[in-house]
């Protein structure tokens, strides 16, 4: 046999799960069953069964409405959290997406500059290339220069040295030659001065005579 203290909170709590039934199947249907819309709810019947068990004087009636009170509040707190740390999860996702957003722009900014000093690199070394090249030439050149002008000096102190040279022989025919018509000269007034003498001898013996 029920309880006439029981018929009021039966009615009531039947009341409010008639009540409240549509609701939560549209709530479940879409996805809502722990929004804020589900939490609302849950708070009104926390309310009704406090106000009845109030009215009704039934201490049962208002412990269900704090245990509902209770329960919707730790809900609640468990849905905040579990919102805020979706919130966290998501702010990590986007810092790890802008980290390796950042990580990639500065591995292709490492990139860029690594193959700029490459090029510049190269760049100089080509420079220092045709430097040596041309230094090389120059140089070259030079002692092209160096050498024609070496040769020619030689080529005229070797002629200078021949003239010199021949110079000095005409100069010892001559002298030989003036040598020879000295003596000659000498012999030619030695053979007079024997031809007088000898003249003068013969004339002296036909004096004598007579």
């Amino acid at each position: 046999m029920v309880s006439v203290s029981k018929v009021p909170r039966t009615i009531v709590d039947r009341s409010l799960k008639l009540a409240r039934a549509p609701i939560d199947v549209a709530l479940s249907m879409t996805g809502a069953s722990e929004s804020q819309a589900k939490h609302f709810v849950d708070r009104i019947e926390a309310g009704a069964r406090s106000a009845s068990g109030v009215l009704l004087a039934d201490e049962e009636l208002k412990e269900q409405g704090r245990a509902v009170l209770l329960a919707t509040r730790q809900r609640e707190r468990a849905s905040s959290l579990h919102q805020e740390a979706e919130l966290r999860r998501d702010e990590a996702d986007r810092d790890l997406e802008e980290a390796a957003e950042e990580s990639a722009e500065q591995r292709a900014e490492a990139r860029r500059t690594a193959e700029a000093k490459r090029r510049e690199a190269e760049k100089r070394r080509r420079e220092r290339e045709q430097r040596a090249k041309k230094s090389a030439a120059a140089k070259k050149e030079k002692l092209a220069q160096e050498a024609k002008k070496a040769e020619q000096t030689n080529a005229k102190r070797d002629q200078a040295a021949r003239l010199r040279k021949l110079d000095a022989k005409e100069e010892s025919i001559e002298q030989r030659e003036q040598a020879a018509a000295a003596e000659r000269e000498a012999e030619r007034l030695a053979d007079a001065a024997a031809a007088a003498k000898q003249d003068r001898k013969d004339g002296d013996g036909e004096e004598e005579g007579r």
